[in-house]
């Protein structure tokens, strides 16, 4: 991935003495007391002062000036000058500072470096400031090409404030840059969960980017970054993309494939022809011939696809297998006097025409009776009460599921919160 060009806003230029503070420092109104330290002090951007005292002002403001007028041929004696005298954090930052601006203003970059490591030497920086200089340092280096300084450099700002999003991020895509992929995934991953935790929803292109690693490397965290990504921005055209990474990440097939497709179709993430076979064809492989019907007919309705294509017409002699809804309720009725995996069926049947309330009944009843697999029985129930508009229930059934199917019923979950 190429990092975006962001404006290098550098927050040191703050740092300068204000006219007045210049004037009371080494203007005529000024009154020297050689005995006596007086300390002036500079006024920062954000308001905090630095205090420089008589004895190391003429070098400081030398320098500044040096600076200010991009005196190349100056600038490296009257820093050398300032430095020497340079006894306090301030007066020590203040130099840093100017040290730092002057080789902002040469594109110096071992010179910007040099500059921060003082500011931090110092011990008058804001640490906050050394954070964002040194992950801007860190960008530069990157544009630059020099992937292995960029990474240095963005880790001392992660080692100054490991909870910093901004930071963490672009460690995660300097480490992407390096090949580096699981670090990366987990700094992105990192960085995402701060933002939310700082109030800031991430923004939608660092969901996708991390998402997007995280399927190139099949990573379990896939799952993990999809989910919030999807709770954020629950467009339809993220949901299929979120969802055909699950299922590609986890390689899901057969009755796990049909529950995830199905979530598709709740969401209206289901877009041409290729989504429509995927799921009609593992419908209609575990016989599931009415809801492989229902979703034709829809897809047909939306105009997504073309039924009479050759590659859905292949459906036809199984689909005119598909029960009458009155045998459905007649299976149904039977069902519910029957075992669990009769009634679980019967469920699937219901769930297939839409008749969600119903089906619901009888997920709960496979469950009471008893079932081989008692998750996918809550899942199926949390699908359908979430379909029928039971938001308390559904998510009370959601999650419950634990074991292999509890990742998906965390996705319908995210669906369920997002329904107003």
């Amino acid at each position: 991935m190429t990092i975006s060009r962001s404006a290098l806003a550098i927050a040191l230029a703050g740092f300068v003495f204000t006219g007045s503070a210049a004037a009371q420092i080494y203007g005529g109104a000024q009154k020297k007391e050689k005995e006596e330290v007086v300390e002036k002090e500079a006024q920062s951007s954000e308001g905090r002062k630095l205090k420089i005292s008589p004895k190391a002002q003429k070098a400081i403001v030398e320098l500044q000036n040096a600076v200010k007028a991009k005196d190349t041929a100056a600038i490296p004696g009257k820093l050398a000058a300032a430095q020497k005298v340079a006894q306090s954090p301030d007066e020590k930052f203040f130099v840093a500072v100017n040290q730092t601006q002057a080789a902002l203003d040469a594109n110096d970059l071992p010179g910007i470096r040099a500059g921060l490591d003082a500011m931090e030497a110092s011990g008058g920086a804001d640490n906050k400031i050394l954070v964002s200089q040194y992950t801007n340092l860190g960008i530069k280096y990157y544009e630059a090409k020099q992937t292995d300084q960029a990474a240095a450099a963005i880790e001392k700002a992660v080692a100054l404030d490991a909870n910093d999003a901004n930071a963490v991020k672009m460690l995660g895509s300097i480490r992407d840059a390096q090949g580096r992929k699981a670090e990366a995934i987990t700094l992105l991953q990192k960085s995402l969960a701060l933002s939310k935790a700082a109030g800031r929803p991430p923004k939608e292109n660092d969901y996708k980017f991390a998402a997007k690693l995280a399927y190139e490397a099949k990573a379990p965290a896939a799952a993990d970054i999809t989910r919030a990504w999807l709770a954020d921005y629950p467009n339809p055209t993220n949901w299929r993309d979120a969802l055909r990474i699950y299922r590609d990440v986890n390689a899901l097939d057969g009755e796990a494939k049909i529950d995830v497709m199905r979530l598709a179709r709740a969401a209206n993430a289901l877009n041409g022809e290729g989504d429509y076979f995927g799921y009609v064809s593992e419908l209609v492989d575990y016989g599931h011939f009415n809801e492989a019907k229902a979703v034709l007919d829809e897809g047909a309705a939306k105009k997504a696809i073309d039924p009479a294509k050759t590659v859905f017409r292949q459906f036809a002699p199984k689909l005119a297998k598909a029960q009458t809804r009155a045998a459905i309720d007649t299976s149904a009725k039977a069902a519910a006097a029957g075992t669990g995996t009769a009634a679980l069926k019967a469920g699937d049947a219901l769930y297939g025409v839409g008749a969600y309330a119903e089906a619901a009944a009888l997920y709960k009843a496979a469950a009471a009776k008893g079932v081989s697999d008692t998750n996918l029985a809550s899942l199926r129930l949390g699908m359908a009460l979430a379909r029928a508009g039971d938001k308390a229930g559904a998510a009370a059934a959601l999650n419950a599921v634990t074991g292999p199917h509890s990742a998906t019923a965390k996705y319908w979950l995210v669906w369920l919160n997002s329904q107003v």
